[in-house]
This record gives structure tokens, sequence and C-alpha cells, in this order.
């Protein structure tokens, strides 16, 4: 009975040392959890950026330059990006911003943490001078409000859905196999993203 007792209180250090050398991850007692400060999450978008996009064979997207704030309140991140636009047609452009705001889901197909339910706020574009009244394609970013802007929201919030901001190292995910932990739920909170840790069932 002794020998189990000791067996016991020489095993529970190991095992709480051994959960604690998991980097991000919180000790017993806690959910483990992987967490990405708000700073580093900012790097990791900005790693994403510039991102272009081709709408509808017409219209060159340009978004860059993201500056990222938490909304833990709603379980959310709000991006703001400088927006270029170019008709490829003939030829206006022309610059301005856009702010979003978007859930974040894990994806264990390629271990990344994406966009998800994305939600164009706010649209401030100006056609450059090249831009007469004949870029018809870029009133969907000017013509607020109406139904031209509502497609420009629309359309922009498909090019942003699902974009990948941030993947496991393969080290990472050895890591985790080995201890039977995989990714589940992410968590915005005041601290920064929070990626809950479960057990691989069976």
């Amino acid at each position: 009975m002794h020998r189990r007792h000791l067996l016991l209180a020489l095993a529970s250090p190991i095992l709480v040392t051994g959960l604690m050398g998991l980097p991000g991850c919180a000790g017993l007692g806690n959910p483990s959890v992987i967490t990405l400060g708000e700073a580093e999450l900012a790097a990791l978008v900005a790693r994403a950026f510039p991102l272009n996009r081709r709408v509808l064979e017409v219209l060159d997207l340009q978004l860059s330059a993201p500056r990222l704030r938490l909304q833990p309140d709603f379980n959310r991140v709000s991006v703001a990006l400088t927006l270029r636009a170019h008709e490829r047609l003939r030829g206006g452009n022309g610059r301005g911003r856009l702010v979003f705001d978007s859930a974040l889901r894990y994806e264990p197909q390629d271990a990344s943490v994406r966009l998800t339910q994305v939600r164009v706020q706010q649209v401030d574009f100006m056609p450059g001078s090249s831009a007469g009244p004949a870029s018809a394609a870029l009133d969907v970013l000017t013509a607020q409000p109406g139904p031209a802007y509502r497609i420009g929201r629309a359309l922009a919030e498909l090019a942003l859905e699902d974009l990948a901001i941030y993947r496991l190292s393969a080290d990472r995910q050895a890591s985790l196999r080995q201890r039977g932990l995989q990714p589940g739920a992410v968590m915005v909170t005041a601290r920064g993203v929070e990626i809950t840790l479960a057990s691989v069932a069976g």
C-alpha cells in the first residue's frame, strides 16, 4: 500500500511537467490550450497579406497592411486593411480602406486556423483620376448605400472567407499526437486567441 502511494507521489510531478512542457498549454485542472497573444496574432495575420483577388474577371483587388484588434466580447477579431482596386476592362483604379470582422475556426486537414463568418463592416474607396464614369465595375466599391455597394461587400467577404492565418508546425503536431491531444475550438479572449486541446477519441 505504501509502495503504491509512493509511486503515485512520484508520477504526479512527472505528469504535470510533461503537460507544462507543451508550449502555450495550461497545466492540470484547466483546459489545455495553445494561446496566441495579440501581438503574435497580428504578426501572423500580416504574413497572409498582401492578398490579391480577381473578382468576376473584371476587377483586381489587393488587400494589404492589416491592423488587427481583438473582440473578445463577440468571439471575433477585427481587421482594417488598405484596399487597392484595378478595373481590367477600362483601366479604372483607386484605393481606400476596408474593415471586417471574423470568427476563427480550426481546420484539421492542414492544421490551420482560418477566418470564418467574415463580415465586412466598412468600405471607404476613392477612384483614381483615371477612373472615369464608364468604370462601372468600381461602383461596387463606391456606391454607398445601395445594391452595388452590398454586392461589393459580399464579394470582399467571399475573398476573405476561409483565409488561413496560422498553421501548427509539424513538430507541434507531433508533440500533441504523442500526448493524445488534438486542437478543437478556437476562442477569442482578452489574452489573445486560444485553441482548445482535446483528448483524441479512442
